[in-house]
C-alpha cells in the first residue's frame, strides 16, 4: 500500500534577504518518539530515501503541486535528525510575506514508509527506511495535537489494519501448526500401550515436525517469490506509463519553448535541461514552465524588437562603463544649447537605462563628467601633487596653528605647596622663563581660494553631427588649460615669473613666497655662463634651515634649462642611476644627495633675475579646494557663438607664515 504520510515541524529560524526572499531552516524529523508511540530514526533517511526529491528539491504550499514558493537549498541528516533549509522565493508574493511576519511557521514533509518494525508495547513503529516525496509550507498543519502518528493517517481501521500486518513480525503470531503437533501426542496415549517405545517416538515426531516446518517455509517461500514478480511487473507498467506521460510533457514543453525568438537561447537551455533531470512531479514541472514562459514575455519581445550589441555591455554595470558616451552627451548639449535633448543624448540614455539596470538622469551625467575631468586634471599635474589638499565648506574657513613648543620645566618640589610648573608651550624661540611662562601660544590662518575658469567657443550654426567628432579636442583642451594654470600659479602665483602678474589675480605661489621673504639666492655667475649643479642645489636646502635637515622631506623643482645643467653635473643622480629608488612620480627626473628633484616647464624663460630652482619643504604648504570642477555653457548673441566654460575653485597657503619653508635660486641680476 502506497501510503504517503504527512510529518509536520515548526521553523527555527527565518532570514529575510535583501532581494525579498527568505530562508527557513528547521527539522522535518528528529529521533525523538513521537506522542503516539512512533519514531523515525536519522538512518531511514540514509538508503536512497532522498535521492528523488533531491532532484527536484521544489517546496510547496499546503501540498498543492500547483503552488511551487520555493526551494530546498539544504537537506542533510544529523544526530538529532533529518535537517532541511529551503529558500522561499519573493515571488510566492503573499506566502514569503506571512513567512517573514510569523503568521506561517510550520511545514510538513509528506513520504512513504518502505521499512519498520511494529513496537506492541507501546503500540508504535519504528520506521528503519522511508522516502521522501514532497515539502510544503503549510497554513494548518495535518495534525494539531500530535507531532506525528502513523494511526491517524488512516482513513479507517480496517485500512490500518492491512497496512499494519506486512510490519508485524512473524513470531508474534500463533501459529497454526502448534496445534496440529500437539495432536500426535494426544493420540498416543502410553498408559495403554504397553509395548511403546519411547525412542521411536521421538524420532517419528522430530520427524513429522520437521516436513511440517520444511512445507510452511516452502509455501511462505513461494508466496514471497510471486508478490515480488506482483511487484516488478505492476512497477513495470507504472514506469512505461509514467514515461510515456514525460514524452507527452516534454513534447508539449517542447512545442511552448518554440514559441520563443532567437534571444531566448539561454532560456530554452535551461528548460530543456529541467525536463531531462527526471522531475518526480511532471505536472508540477510543466506548471512551472509555462509560468516563467509567461514572466519571460515581455523580455522576449524586447529582444525581438532591438538587436543591437553594445561592446560597453562586456565591461560590467554601472555608469563607469558609459564614461566616455556620459562625457560626450554631456558637453554637446552645453555645446549646442539643447541638454539631453539631442539625438546622441536620447540614444545613450537608452542603452545605459536598458543595460546598466540604472535609470540615469542630468545629474548622474554632470556628477561622473565632473568627476573625471577633475581626475584627468590631476593626472596632468606635476606639483599640485606633492601638497596636501583642504576640502573647504565655505569660502572663508579659519585653521588654528601651533608653530612650536617651548621647554619643558624641571623642578625639585613635588609638593602642592610652593612652586608649580608654569606653562612650556611657547614657541621655540621664546627665552626660558618658566616664572613667567605663558602657556599656549597659538596662531591661525586664514584658508581662501580663487576660481579658475577656461573657455571654449563654437559658431552657432554648428550642427550635431559636427560637434561629436571635436568633443574630445574640447574637453583635452579644458583638461590642458586647468592644469597648467593650476602648476603655473602653485610654482609662480602672484609674481612677476608667473603668467598671471602681480595684480592679485591669482593666489601668492612659491616663487611669491621666496621672494617677499627674501628667502633665495642670486647668482653672482653672470646669466650667460652660470650654470645649475648639485652644489647649488645642497646650498639652497642648507639655508632652509630645520626644514631641510632631512633630505627625504625636500623636493627640488627646477627648469628644463637646468635639468640639462644637472645632467652634466657628476652628483645628479638621474633615475637611471636611482634605479628601484625612484619613486615613478610624475615629472620626477631623479635625487640630488637624498632629496628628489622634479622638472616642471612653468618657470619663466631664462633671462637676468629670474627663477630657475626651488627647494620646497612640502608639509608647511597645503591646498584649499571649495569644489570639483564644473562645466556650463552661455551663448552670446553679440558674437552669434555659445561658450563652454569650465571652473573650479582652489588656494595655496603655507601654514607657518614666513617660515624658510621655500629657498629659491635665482639668475643674477645683469
Amino acid at each position: 500500500m502506497q501510503k504517503i504520510f504527512n510529518l509536520t515541524s515548526t521553523f527555527k529560524s527565518v532570514d529575510p534577504n535583501e532581494d525579498g526572499s527568505v530562508n527557513i531552516k528547521g527539522y522535518a524529523s528528529t529521533n525523538d518518539t513521537d506522542r503516539a508511540g512512533d519514531v523515525i530514526n536519522k538512518e531511514a533517511w540514509e538508503k536512497g530515501g532522498l535521492d528523488n526529491f533531491s532532484n527536484n528539491p521544489i517546496i510547496l504550499f499546503n501540498h498543492d503541486y500547483n503552488k511551487p514558493i520555493g526551494r530546498a537549498t539544504s537537506l542533510e541528516t544529523d544526530e538529532k535528525g533529518l535537517k532541511i533549509t529551503a529558500n522561499l522565493s519573493k515571488s510566492a508574493g503573499d506566502v514569503t510575506n506571512l513567512v517573514k511576519e510569523g503568521i506561517l511557521r510550520a511545514f510538513s514533509v509528506g513520504f512513504r514508509v518502505k521499512d519498520a518494525d511494529y513496537m506492541e508495547s507501546g503500540d508504535g513503529y519504528l520506521i528503519k527506511d522511508a522516502e521522501l516525496f514532497e515539502v510544503s509550507v503549510v497554513s494548518v498543519p495535518a495534525n494539531q495535537a500530535a507531532t506525528f502518528s502513523v494511526a491517524k493517517s488512516f482513513d479507517t481501521q480496517s485500512e490500518y489494519e492491512e497496512w499494519k500486518k506486512q510490519f508485524v513480525k512473524p513470531t508474534e503470531a500463533k501459529q497454526p501448526q502448534d496445534t496440529d503437533k500437539m495432536s500426535v501426542f494426544k493420540e498416543n496415549k502410553m498408559s495403554d500401550n504397553k509395548d511403546f517405545n519411547l525412542e521411536e517416538f521421538a524420532k517419528s515426531v522430530a520427524k513429522e515436525t520437521t516436513a511440517a516446518i520444511a512445507m510452511q517455509q516452502a509455501e511462505e517461500k513461494a508466496k514471497a517469490l510471486a508478490e515480488e514478480q506482483e511487484i516488478a511487473e505492476k512497477a513495470a507498467e507504472e514506469k512505461a506509463v509514467e514515461d510515456a506521460k514525460l514524452e507527452e510533457k516534454k513534447a508539449e514543453v517542447t512545442a511552448i519553448i518554440e514559441a520563443g525568438t532567437s534571444g531566448a537561447e539561454t532560456l530554452v537551455s535551461d528548460l530543456e535541461k529541467r525536463i531531462d533531470s527526471q522531475y518526480s512531479n511532471v505536472e508540477e514541472v510543466v506548471e512551472s514552465l509555462k509560468a516563467e514562459l509567461k514572466e519571460k514575455s515581455e523580455e522576449i519581445q524586447q529582444i525581438r524588437e532591438s538587436k543591437r550589441i553594445f561592446g560597453e555591455r562586456q565591461k560590467g554595470g554601472g555608469l563607469d562603463a558609459y564614461a566616455s558616451d556620459l562625457e560626450d552627451v554631456w558637453l554637446l548639449g552645453k555645446a549646442t544649447g539643447k541638454g539631453l535633448n539631442t539625438k546622441f543624448a536620447q540614444a545613450t540614455m537608452e542603452k545605459v537605462n536598458t543595460h546598466s539596470g540604472i535609470d540615469v538622469s542630468s545629474a548622474d551625467f554632470e556628477q561622473t563628467v565632473s568627476t573625471n575631468i577633475e581626475r584627468d586634471i590631476q593626472n596632468e599635474l606635476v606639483l599640485a601633487p606633492l601638497f596636501r589638499e583642504i576640502a573647504m565648506t565655505s569660502a572663508t574657513q579659519i585653521l588654528p596653528i601651533l608653530p612650536d613648543a617651548g621647554y619643558a620645566e624641571f623642578t625639585s618640589n613635588a609638593q602642592a605647596s610652593g612652586s608649580a610648573p608654569h606653562g612650556n608651550l611657547d614657541p621655540r624661540g621664546d627665552a626660558y622663563d618658566p616664572a613667567n611662562g605663558a602657556g599656549i601660544v597659538m596662531s591661525e590662518r586664514t584658508l581662501t581660494t580663487k576660481k579658475l575658469i577656461s573657455q571654449s567657443y563654437l559658431g552657432n550654426e554648428t550642427e550635431e553631427d559636427a560637434i561629436l567628432p571635436i568633443l574630445p579636442l574640447i574637453r583635452e583642451s579644458m583638461i590642458r588649460s586647468h592644469a597648467r594654470g593650476v602648476e603655473n600659479a602653485i610654482l609662480a602665483g602672484d609674481d612677476a615669473d608667473g603668467v598671471y602678474g602681480t595684480s592679485g589675480a591669482t593666489f601668492e605661489g612659491l616663487l611669491h613666497l621666496a621672494r617677499n621673504d627674501s628667502d633665495y639666492t642670486q647668482s653672482s655667475t653672470a646669466f650667460a655662463s652660470d650654470s645649475l649643479t648639485a652644489l647649488q642645489l645642497l646650498a639652497a636646502r642648507k639655508n632652509m634651515g630645520k626644514y631641510g635637515l632631512k633630505p627625504e622631506d625636500v623636493i627640488y623643482v627646477v627648469s628644463q634649462t637646468g635639468y640639462y645643467q644637472l645632467l652634466e653635473d657628476a652628483e645628479f643622480q638621474d633615475v637611471n642611476l636611482v634605479g628601484d629608488m625612484a619613486t615613478k612620480l610624475s615629472g620626477e627626473i631623479g635625487t640630488v644627495f637624498g632629496s628628489r628633484v622634479i622638472v616642471c616647464d612653468e618657470f619663466a624663460s631664462a633671462a637676468v633675475s629670474k627663477f630657475h630652482a626651488i627647494a620646497v619643504y612640502p608639509r608647511n604648504f597645503v591646498m584649499p579646494r571649495l569644489r570639483g570642477v564644473t562645466v556650463e555653457s552661455d551663448y552670446e548673441v553679440a558674437n552669434q557663438r555659445r561658450v563652454l566654460v569650465a571652473s573650479q575653485r582652489l588656494g595655496f597657503i603655507d601654514l607657518i607664515d614666513g617660515a624658510t619653508s621655500k629657498w629659491g635660486l635665482m639668475y643674477k641680476a645683469s
